[in-house]
């Protein structure tokens, strides 16, 4: 992931919704995944409009997990 995203050429480079896509940050789509404290993460699926136009919905669909779809229908 990273030789993708250091890309010289902004054309080449990974965006930054398709870098959270990547199976690196899997454990931040997991509902039981905690902070440090113990509470659950703050919400990280309200995307704004625009990031779902700029993501697409393919991506966007792909970032937001089942339980997080199913949570807030």
């Amino acid at each position: 992931m990273i030789q993708k995203v250091l890309v010289y050429e902004p054309t080449k480079r990974m965006t930054p919704l398709q870098v959270i896509a990547h199976p690196f940050f899997d454990e931040l789509r997991d509902e039981n995944t905690r902070i440090p404290n113990g509470n659950a993460l703050p919400d990280l699926f309200d995307f704004t409009e625009e990031e779902k136009r700029v993501g697409g919905t393919t991506l966007i669909n792909s970032l937001v997990p089942d339980w997080y779809k199913k949570r807030n229908k």
